[in-house]
């Protein structure tokens, strides 16, 4: 092999190269390597702390989330309780003033065909004393003189004319 046959010119060259590879090598692993090595462990436990700090946020961002939905759907039930509750108190108060009112009708009724009923009876009543008190003047006129057709006539009109006009009187009052 020819490449082999020139080692022997530079052996000691080889030599002096392994020495200084070995020298250069301990005073890398003795100087250099421990302030490179602490700097990449350094590096990497910071790396490793911010991964889980990282995971740590982000569990407690999904707790939060979780809790904030939880929070959500309460206000969410609630708010519908409130909504509902209300309706239901609006239902019931329309309920109760439209019975108010329907009971307050039917007062009103009541009272008004008991007002007609006494004045219907009221004024019957009236009729009658008046058609009596008529009957018996017209009887006692009858019977005084004697009448002919044409006055009798005229005794029911006036007698039905007077009944008439005390009871317009009566209604004015």
């Amino acid at each position: 092999m020819p490449q082999f046959e020139q080692v022997s010119v530079f052996g000691s060259l080889i030599f002096w190269s392994v020495i200084s590879f070995a020298l250069l090598f301990f005073l890398l692993k003795r100087f250099a390597f421990p302030p490179i090595l602490e700097a990449i462990e350094m590096r990497e436990k910071k790396i490793r702390t911010d991964i889980e700090d990282s995971e740590k946020l982000k569990e407690e961002a999904q707790k939060i989330k979780q809790e904030l939905e939880e929070t959500l759907k309460a206000a969410h039930g609630k708010a519908e309780t409130i909504v509902q509750l209300a309706h239901d108190e609006a239902k019931k108060a329309q309920e109760k003033s439209l019975q108010e009112t329907e009971a307050k009708v039917r007062q009103i009724q009541k009272d008004a065909e008991q007002e007609v009923q006494s004045s219907r009876n009221k004024l019957l009543q009236e009729i009658r004393s008046y058609t009596a008190a008529l009957t018996i003047a017209s009887t006692e006129k009858f019977l005084k003189k004697a009448l002919n057709e044409d006055d009798k006539k005229r005794l029911v009109e006036e007698s039905i004319e007077q009944v008439v006009q005390e009871l317009e009187k009566r209604q004015r009052n």
